[in-house]
This record gives C-alpha cells, sequence and structure tokens, in this order.
C-alpha cells in the first residue's frame, strides 16, 4: 500500500469509517496473522491475538506518531497481544533456566536443503518458551535484555532459550535432510 494512501486510510478509520477499517483489516490481517501463529503456534489462540491486537490498533491510531512505517507500528501491537496472549496461559513460568553452555555448529548446508517454509514450521513446533525467545531474538532483533524485560526472567534464562530453540531446530532440520 503506498504510503499517501495508507495515510488516508488511517485518518478515515480515525473518523471511525467502517469501510477504512475494514479496508485496514483486509490489508493487515493475513500478515498479523501470520506473525501471531508464529509466536502463539496455534491458529485459534492467534486469532484471538490478531482480534485483540486489532481492538488496539484501532482504539490508538492517534497515538501513531508517522515516525517510522505503519506496519512496523502495527507488528510492535501484534507482538506485544501476543506476548500478552503467552503472559495469560503463564507459559513463562515454566521456562527451563539451567544455562547451556555451547552450542555445536549449525551445518551451513543443512538449512540450504530446507525452505523457508519447512523452516518456519520448525520454529513453530518448538515449545511456547523456546518458540517466543527465538522469535523475539532471531528475527525480531530484540536483545536478550529486552526479552527478558519483556517476559519477566532472567537475562540468562532468554540467552538459555535461545540457545535450547537453535539445538532443537538444528535436531530438527538434520532429521529432515
Amino acid at each position: 500500500m503506498h504510503q499517501d494512501n495508507e495515510q488516508k486510510l488511517i485518518k478515515a478509520c480515525m473518523r471511525n469509517d467502517r469501510a477504512a477499517q475494514k479496508a485496514l483489516y483486509d490489508h493487515y490481517a493475513p500478515y498479523m496473522m501470520a506473525l501471531a501463529i508464529r509466536y502463539v503456534g496455534d491458529v485459534d489462540a492467534a486469532q484471538d491475538v490478531v482480534q485483540e491486537a486489532f481492538i488496539k490498533v484501532f482504539a490508538s491510531l492517534h497515538q501513531y506518531s508517522g515516525h517510522g512505517t505503519f506496519a512496523g507500528w502495527v507488528r510492535r501491537i501484534t507482538v506485544n497481544a501476543a506476548l500478552e496472549y503467552l503472559r495469560s496461559t503463564r507459559v513463562f513460568e515454566s521456562l527451563d533456566t539451567t544455562e547451556v553452555e555451547q552450542v555445536p555448529a549449525m551445518n551451513a548446508s543443512a538449512i540450504e536443503k530446507i525452505s523457508a517454509d519447512e523452516l518456519m514450521e520448525i520454529v513453530a513446533s518448538l515449545p511456547a518458551g523456546y518458540r517466543t525467545v527465538f522469535n523475539m531474538y532471531a528475527i525480531e532483533g530484540y536483545s536478550h535484555k529486552e526479552i527478558a524485560h519483556i517476559i519477566g526472567v532472567q537475562e540468562s534464562s532468554s540467552r538459555s532459550q535461545y540457545l535450547r530453540a537453535k539445538m532443537l531446530i538444528q535436531k530438527k532440520i538434520e532429521n529432515l535432510i
């Protein structure tokens, strides 16, 4: 969507224009759904997350400053809604906090032999804690310190969950090829 059209659509949504709200929903819902599924790992739960995220998007449109992309703003709201959902299911209370010393180097040629869809399926199959930290660190670019603060764990727990996720991903890739 062109930025000028997007700005017009946002302004129309702020005036409670139902057609504009539907257009915004239709444009962003698939993107938000894919993001939510990546975090919560379940289609039904992801639908709930997307619904909650859209409620927040529409209620907060007046807070969008125009700095950065609107898609990035929507992404942040969706990730936060997914994290709230995961917190409500107490997923982070059961994180394994023991340190992992080292992950064996991943065979780069193994990764090249699988598709992006297969890799995303592997990530989606990870236990919730591993999947969340992996998504936040490897895909969203959060630091372990930020992750620890956001999900309420020690920084070492974030590192440990990420390393365990990498080990499990590596094992699953090797089983595929």
